[in-house]
């Protein structure tokens, strides 16, 4: 039997998706459901919050990297024994990587995974116009099942009334609760969006309790759970991301996580498992050497921009990279990984810090934002890949590489996108692998199996 299903869309961004998204997951969580969080798109950071509220990992769905099966795969792996699964949208609803198609947006995955939208709706400044907004998303896209609305920011109950009346007699589409503006729930944000939590642990329980209460208040849960219950069979799927059976472990791999690394998409490390690699974690700000049983390390994105004093202060792990590297053990690092292994780190004041110094080119942030979605080809064999092989994934940073040698050898030759120095991506120094350039491993498994082979080889010597 399929999970029951949810997508909570929004008219446009900034409309309170993800404070109603983790609200909801954490009143039904209150009430004994086991619910399965999910974010459309490359988010990393709503992801946190979902998993804060659910007590487990939040996974992401975006229809750009993998292709509609393994979208399909992942949504049932995640939900396991879940008895309902909550969708945050990204954007607004129809929005994606184009305007012409729907490639990248939350309306593709409500309709790929068959799910019922609830459709989140910012009614500041407006009443009766709400129901023009309602109507339009309902019109637009026939194949889409809207089946409620929230209201957001509602000024009044007479506010709120007003707006119920003129949606649910124009659309049919029910109302199902009204929320007021209340500063005091508004989730901590920065540069590239909301603080992850990992940095705010002490001081997110509060506001999920607030935000938890406010919902169970002003959101009829009920009507929410017998929706989630309407969507249609899930498609069955042919091809495989996951093995039907997990392999033994052969590998271990270091994978960096702290309040500087925790970008990571939770189905590559469950891939990375699956295929036989023993996950192990570790802190490049509060350890003191990288673990020594490692066959391979894996450092993602993140912050290191916000700490960069605390890494620089940490000089026996950054040694114990770089004498690793040298002995040839497989590292793959993304954005904030990149950033972290190359010689320094310029911050948004202008203030430099030592970084590892494995890559011979500098960091510096910008107030200039890079966020593609990109395509790559593979024009050499390394850690990740193998010559040919051609990559989805993405780009989201305010950094930039400077001072890059011209003899720099890279994997990838970008065809969508920025990558490290506008042509190129992924720099290859030793068994080293860094690149800006986000990758899921649901866009083609080959990714996690080569890795895990890069590693085994490794251990072999």
């Amino acid at each position: 039997m399929d999970t029951p299903r949810i997508v909570i869309a929004g008219a446009h961004s900034g409309v309170g998706k993800t404070t109603i998204s983790v609200g909801i997951i954490n009143a039904l969580m209150k009430r004994g459901y086991r619910v399965q969080p999910f974010k459309v798109g490359p988010d990393y950071i709503d992801t946190s919050y979902h998993a804060a509220a659910a007590e487990k990992p939040s996974r992401n769905l975006d229809g750009w990297m993998v292709p509609a099966e393994g979208l399909v795969e992942i949504f049932q792996h995640g939900c396991g024994d879940a008895d309902i699964a909550i969708v945050e949208g990204v954007m607004g609803l129809y929005d994606g990587l184009s305007g012409t198609d729907e490639i990248g947006s939350t309306a593709q995955i409500a309709k790929i995974l068959r799910c019922p939208v609830i459709l989140v709706l910012d009614v500041q400044r407006m009443s009766r116009t709400a129901a023009a907004f309602v109507l339009g998303c309902k019109n637009f896209d026939k194949d889409l099942q809207l089946s409620g609305v929230i209201l957001n920011r509602v000024a009044s109950r007479k506010h709120a009334d007003s707006c119920r009346e003129a949606i649910e007699d124009s659309t049919s589409i029910p109302v199902i609760g009204a929320l007021p503006s209340d500063n005091s729930i508004k989730l901590p944000e920065r540069h590239l969006g909301l603080i992850p939590t990992p940095e705010k642990t002490g001081e997110l329980k509060p506001i999920l309790s607030k935000i938890s209460e406010l919902i169970e208040n002003d959101l009829d849960l009920d009507k929410i759970l017998e929706i989630s219950k309407s969507g249609s069979e899930l498609p069955r799927v042919t091809d495989r991301i996951y093995p039907t059976q997990g392999r033994a472990q052969r590998v271990t791999i270091g994978v960096a996580f702290d309040e500087a690394f925790n970008f990571y998409y939770q189905d590559n490390l469950d891939l990375l498992k699956a295929y036989g690699a023993n996950i192990i974690f570790f802190s490049p700000i509060h350890d003191r050497e990288i673990p020594l049983e490692v066959d391979g390390l894996y450092i993602g994105g993140g912050f290191p921009e916000v700490l960069p004093g605390q890494l620089e202060a940490n000089e026996p792990v950054r040694k114990s990279l770089r004498k690793a590297a040298e002995d040839g053990l497989p590292i793959y690092a993304e954005c904030g990984g990149l950033m972290y292994l190359s010689d320094s780190l310029t911050d948004f004041n202008g203030r430099t810090y030592e970084m590892v110094g494995l890559l011979q080119g500098r960091t510096i942030m910008t107030r200039s934002l890079t966020l593609n979605y990109t395509e790559a080809q593979t024009i050499r064999d390394n850690t990740l890949t193998e010559l040919g092989q051609q990559l989805r994934g993405h780009e989201f940073h305010y950094s930039k590489m400077i001072d890059v040698p011209e003899d720099a050898t890279f994997a990838y030759l970008m065809k969508r996108g920025v990558g490290i120095d506008g042509r190129h991506e992924g720099w290859m120094e030793y068994s080293l692998l860094a690149s800006y350039m986000h990758l899921h491993f649901g866009h083609d498994v080959k990714l996690a199996k080569k890795f895990i082979e890069t590693c085994r080889e490794y251990r072999r010597r």
